[in-house]
C-alpha cells in the first residue's frame, strides 16, 4: 500500500516539474520513504528471520532424529582366527553395512524446553524492537523535515530582509547624492545590507544540508522544485494538560514490552545451564544390515540383519566446576536483563516529561513570537515615519528592521518546533506510529 502511494505521489511530484512549479513534498511522503529505505529497519528484519530460525532449531531438539549411516571397507593381511580344532573365524576382507537409528530424548532436565521458551521469548522481543524502531526512523524523518521547513521559510524572510535593505540602500545613495545624508547614514546602510545578506546565505546553507539529510534518510533524490509546508499554527492546544504522559507512555511504549520478554529469556536461559546437574536420559534404536555383520559369532560373509531398542543415561558428575559457572553467568545475565528492564522504565518516563516540556515551551514560545512580530512590523512603521520627518536617527529605522527580521524568524523556528516536538511527544508516548503526521 505505501509503494503504491508513493507511486502516485511520486508521479505527481514530477508532473510539477514539467511544469516548472514548486511541488510541496509532505512529512508523510518523507516518513513512507524514509522508511521504505530505512538500512537500520532491514538489517532488524534480518534479525527477526534469524530469531525464527532458532525458535525452529529449538523445537527441532525435542523431535526424534534419524540418522543413516554406511560404510565400505577392504582390509589386506587378515588371517583367519580359530578358536580350538573346529571353530574357525574365516577372514573377511570386504566389509559393507548400512543403518538407520533414531534418538528421541525423553529427560533433559528443563535444557531443551527451557531453550524452546528462550527462542520464542527473544523471537518476540526482536520482533517488538523492529517496530519500536520504526517509531525511531519516522521521529528521525520528521525532525529533519521541520528543520528543513524552519531553514527554507527562514530564506523566505531573509530575501524580504535582504530586498528591503537594498530598496533601502538605493534610496539612501540617492539622498546621500542630494546631500539630505550623511555619508555615514549611508555607509551604515551598506554594513546593514551585507549582513543581511550574510544570514540569507547560511539559511540557504541551512536549507541545502537539510535537504541531503532528507536525500540519505529516503535514498531519493528529490527534485529541486521540492518545497516543504510550512508548519501550521496550532489552533488550540496541542496537549490535554491531565494527561499522564509517564502512565501512557509506560502502557504504550514497545521497548518496555520488549525489555520484559528479554528478561524472560535470560531467565530460560538460567534454566538451561540448570539442567546440567541433571541426568540426560534417550530412547534410542537402530536397524542395521552388515555383511559381515559382527554381532554374530562367529561373522559370515553374507548380508544379515540386526535391530535393538533401549534407553541410554548419561550423567556429568564431575566437570570441575564447568556447569556452576556456566550457571553464574547465565544467572548474571539475568540479573542485567532485570537491571536494563528498569533502565528503559526510568528512560521512558524521564523521555516523557522532558518531551511534554518541550512541547509547552514550544507553544508558549510562538505565542511570544507571534506578539513580537506584529509588535516588530508596528515598530519598524512607526521608526520609518519618524525618520522621514526627521524625529529619529537612521540607525533606529535599521535597528527596527533587524528586529523584524529576527521576530520573524522565531517565528518559522517556533512554529517548525511545535511540529517537531509534538512528533517527539508521540514517539515518547508510544503513539507516533499511529498518528496523521
Amino acid at each position: 500500500m505505501n509503494r503504491r502511494i508513493w507511486i502516485i505521489l511520486t508521479t505527481m511530484m514530477c508532473a510539477g516539474v514539467a511544469m516548472g512549479e514548486d511541488a510541496v513534498l509532505s512529512p508523510g511522503q518523507v516518513v513512507i520513504n524514509a522508511l521504505a529505505y530505512s538500512l537500520d529497519l532491514k538489517t532488524l528484519d534480518q534479525e527477526n528471520q534469524a530469531a525464527e530460525a532458532r525458535v525452529q532449531q529449538a523445537k527441532a531438539l525435542g523431535l526424534p532424529s534419524i540418522d543413516l549411516e554406511g560404510h565400505a571397507f577392504r582390509y589386506e593381511g587378515l588371517e583367519d582366527s580359530s578358536f580350538g580344532p573346529n571353530s574357525i573365524i574365516p577372514a573377511i576382507d570386504s566389509r559393507y553395512g548400512a543403518s538407520i537409528g533414531l534418538t528421541q530424548p525423553l529427560f533433559t532436565g528443563g535444557r531443551i524446553s527451557g531453550q524452546k521458551e528462550g527462542a520464542r521469548f527473544s523471537r518476540d522481543a526482536s520482533a517488538l524492537g523492529r517496530q519500536s524502531a520504526t517509531a525511531d526512523v519516522m521521529l528521525q524523518a520528521l525532525s529533519v523535515y521541520w528543520n528543513w521547513s524552519k531553514a527554507y521559510y527562514s530564506v523566505k524572510s531573509s530575501e524580504a530582509a535582504v530586498a528591503w535593505m537594498e530598496a533601502h540602500y538605493a534610496d539612501m545613495q540617492v539622498q546621500q547624492n542630494a546631500g539630505l545624508v550623511t555619508e555615514n547614514d549611508a555607509l551604515s546602510t551598506e554594513v546593514r545590507l551585507e549582513q543581511a545578506r550574510l544570514s540569507l546565505e547560511n539559511v540557504r546553507g541551512a536549507v541545502r544540508l537539510a535537504q541531503a539529510q532528507i536525500t540519505w534518510l529516503t535514498g531519493i533524490e528529490w527534485a529541486s522544485n521540492n518545497i516543504p509546508q510550512e508548519a501550521p499554527l496550532p489552533v488550540e492546544q496541542a496537549l490535554d494538560l491531565g494527561t499522564d504522559v509517564v502512565t501512557e507512555a509506560l502502557s504504550n511504549r514497545l521497548e518496555r514490552a520488549a525489555r520484559r520478554l528479554e528478561l524472560k529469556s535470560a531467565e530460560e536461559q538460567l534454566q538451561v545451564q540448570r539442567a546440567g546437574y541433571y541426568p540426560q536420559l534417550y530412547l534410542t534404536a537402530k536397524y542395521e544390515q552388515a555383511r559381515p555383520n559382527m554381532m554374530n559369532i562367529p561373522p559370515q560373509d553374507e548380508w544379515q540383519d540386526d535391530a535393538f531398542a533401549g534407553v541410554a543415561v548419561s550423567w556429568n558428575i564431575l566437570d570441575w566446576g564447568l556447569t556452576r559457572s556456566k550457571v553464574a553467568e547465565a544467572g548474571a545475565r539475568a540479573e542485567q536483563a532485570r537491571i536494563r528492564t528498569r533502565q528503559t522504565d526510568d528512560a521512558i518516563a524521564l523521555e516523557a516529561r522532558q518531551s511534554r516540556i518541550n512541547l509547552e515551551v514550544a507553544l508558549r514560545r510562538l505565542s511570544v513570537a507571534l506578539r513580537a512580530e506584529d509588535s516588530a512590523k508596528l515598530n519598524l512603521r512607526s521608526a520609518s515615519d519618524l525618520w522621514q520627518n526627521g524625529m529619529a536617527r537612521h540607525s533606529d529605522v535599521l535597528d527596527a528592521r533587524a528586529r523584524l527580521t529576527e521576530a520573524e524568524y522565531e517565528v518559522v523556528a517556533a512554529r517548525s518546533d511545535v511540529a517537531l516536538t509534538r512528533a517527539m511527544l508521540e514517539k515518547a508516548m508510544g503513539t507516533l506510529a499511529s498518528s496523521d503526521e
